[in-house]
């Protein structure tokens, strides 16, 4: 026996599409169609960054990360900026200078002192000002201190030396055989600084150490004064 169906509803005549020709209309229409585009600046910022570095082109300054980093510092100085404060500069601290002193009436500066390396901060303001100085270990007859050109000053580092009591002897024969020669002793044993006309016999100055360098201007100043004085009394002995 054969079942037969006889559907109560009419066979539509219209082909049916399936779902995959859908598909493919929706990509050739979103390939036709032109893409949408940001409005306002956007691309004219995108085109900016793009533009060469050291080109005429109109753009910005923008620049792209990457694109160009190789030819050009990514970072711009803050002192090349337009309308930027001057990047901060460091300045050096001046060097001490002498107001006090005639630098061109000191010849020459002897250091008698058995101190190894610098040690004497003075030594360090003297080659600041570009005054000579020349180390010396003693004082014998052929020490060049002896030959000294007029305006010479020595100073003295009396705590390398022995102290005075051997430094006295020997001072007191320069003082007789060259009383033109200033002479500043330099020692951290003293109270404090001399300045007076007590010890014209051994020097014209006495510096106690550590000391500023105020005072040792001061003492450089001081000392061709009070052995002008020095003179004066060895020549009033003589008459």
């Amino acid at each position: 026996m054969v079942w037969t169906h006889t559907s109560s509803h009419p066979v539509a005549t219209t082909a049916v599409f399936g779902p995959w020709l859908g598909r493919i209309l929706m990509r050739l229409r979103a390939a036709l169609s032109p893409a949408p585009t940001a409005p306002g600046w956007p691309a004219a910022v995108i085109a900016a960054a793009d533009q060469l570095p050291g080109t005429d082109a109109p753009g910005i300054g923008l620049r792209r990360i990457g694109r160009h980093a190789a030819a050009t510092p990514a970072i711009t100085p803050t002192a090349s900026l337009r309308g930027g404060a001057p990047a901060p500069v460091a300045i050096a601290p001046a060097a001490a200078r002498f107001y006090g002193l005639d630098e061109e009436a000191v010849s020459v500066v002897y250091v008698l002192s058995h101190r190894s390396g610098a040690g004497l901060a003075c030594l360090d303001w003297l080659a600041d000002h570009g005054l000579p100085f020349r180390r010396i270990g003693a004082l014998h007859a052929t020490a060049p201190v002896w030959s000294a050109p007029q305006g010479a000053l020595l100073l003295v580092d009396l705590d390398t030396l022995g102290g005075i009591s051997e430094m006295t002897e020997p001072l007191m024969r320069l003082r007789l055989g060259r009383p033109d020669i200033s002479v500043v002793l330099l020692s951290e044993e003293v109270e404090t600084h001399d300045f007076g006309t007590e010890r014209l016999v051994l020097a014209d100055i006495t510096l106690r150490l550590p000391c500023a360098f105020a005072s040792f201007e001061f003492a450089l100043a001081e000392a061709p004064i009070n052995n002008a004085a020095w003179q004066e009394r060895l020549l009033g002995d003589q008459r």
